[in-house]
């Protein structure tokens, strides 16, 4: 796994980069680094700016946080029921620290 998005539930989504190769590609898209190392955030204007995005990072091979109460995951799959997004995705979830599982949906 090269990054995930852990928050995208507003109008900020923001990425946790694991592979520094990544960085610029997200320079590219309009994130900016946060005060966190390897944090990227990046405002968002509405649902089609966000889907626009989402499928940017699914090129990216970045997976989605599944959780609770729009994690980033169900807000993919809310953006694909109102047709702004089609195909799989990578969704990321956690069974304890370090030890995580990745599931195409």
């Amino acid at each position: 796994m090269k990054g995930y998005v852990e928050k995208a539930d507003g109008d900020v989504i923001r990425v946790n980069v694991l592979d520094p190769a990544l960085y610029t590609d997200l320079l590219a898209l309009g994130f900016c680094a946060d005060a966190i190392p390897g944090m990227f955030s990046l405002g968002v204007s509405g649902d089609e700016h966000k889907a626009n995005v989402f499928d940017a990072l699914r090129g990216l091979k970045i997976a989605f946080c599944d959780g609770k109460e729009w994690c980033p995951a169900e807000v993919l799959e809310y953006l694909r029921d109102k047709h702004l997004l089609a195909g799989k995705f990578v969704r990321v979830s956690w069974t304890k620290p370090g030890d995580y599982r990745l599931v195409w949906v």
